[in-house]
Parts: structure tokens; sequence; C-alpha cells
């Protein structure tokens, strides 16, 4: 479920004001007080503009700056809090990045759907003029419709066979 401004502004007050948790459908009481506790940080660090949605791209320099200061000992969450996010997942991903594939990782963009199918190398393909590569179609289609008429007749030859059996008995 996804939150509007005001509704997690309107939770947080609650919280700081009673400790209030609201119970909602679909979520444990639990999961709810994580998430108002982390909006309630979010809101003494930023004020009400901590709460709202962003969807922002970061460059590869940001990125950059962010694994380098964790690497110098800062903590995922100081970075991230620093850079305006509320949550320091992103930079811990980014450092696992770096990790794994070098500052080079970072430039890779992961947004979207992952594919289903394992990425195969793409073969170069022979050069072969347009000529050549039709008439190996036409072969190839000639050997398939030959190969299609031949399975036609075996199971009607194999059909007629069980019609006979039957007859006779």
């Amino acid at each position: 479920m996804r939150w509007t401004k005001e509704e997690k502004l309107k939770m947080v007050l609650e919280y700081k004001k009673n400790g209030f948790t609201p119970t909602v459908e679909g979520c444990s009481r639990k999961t709810m007080y994580e998430r108002i506790r982390k909006w309630a940080k979010v809101y003494d660090l930023y004020g009400e503009s901590g709460l709202k949605h962003r969807s922002r791209h970061w460059t590869y320099e940001d990125k950059i700056n962010a694994v380098q200061r964790v690497l110098h000992g800062e903590s995922y969450g100081e970075v991230a809090h620093s850079l305006g996010m509320p949550v320091e997942t992103q930079v811990l991903n980014w450092h696992r990045k770096y990790l794994e594939l070098g500052w080079d990782g970072l430039k890779l963009d992961g947004r979207g759907r992952k594919r289903k199918m394992g990425n195969k190398p793409i073969k170069p393909s022979k050069s072969k003029s347009q000529a050549e590569e039709i008439v190996e179609l036409r072969k190839r289609l000639e050997y398939l419709e030959a190969e299609n008429a031949y399975l036609k007749k075996l199971a009607a030859l194999v059909q007629q066979r069980k019609a006979q059996e039957q007859k006779k008995k």
C-alpha cells in the first residue's frame, strides 16, 4: 500500500503525541509500528518534506561519492540521510554493486523488469547474401513439407491398421 504525505504526517503526529499505532487491514501491527517509527525519524530529520514521495534518478557521480564516503568509514544511514534519502537501502545496494562489479557496476541502470530468459551471447552471423539465404530457406521449407506429408501418411496407415484389427475381432 502506498501512503500519501498527508496520511503519513497524520500517523506520525499521532504516534509522537500518544505513541499510537493504527491497525490497517492487510498489514500487521508490528509492520505498521516499524513504518511509522521510520517515518517519524525522517520527519525529525527533514520535516514534512521528508514524507513526500520522491522519484529521483541518481547520477553516476552521486553514486561514486556515496560509495567513497562509505569506504572512508561513514555508515550507510549517515550517507543516505545526508543525500535526503529516507532509508539507507539504496546506498547499501550501490556499495554491493561496487564490490561485485567495480566502479563500472554503478553505471548500469537496473531499472525495469528483469529478463526471464538468460542472456545468451548473440553469435555473429556468417556473411551470406540474401539470395543464398533464400535458397537455403526454400530447401528447408521443401524438406519440412515432405516430412509433414510423410507423417500424415504414416498416421493414416496406423489408423487404417487399427480399424482393420477392430473388424477382425
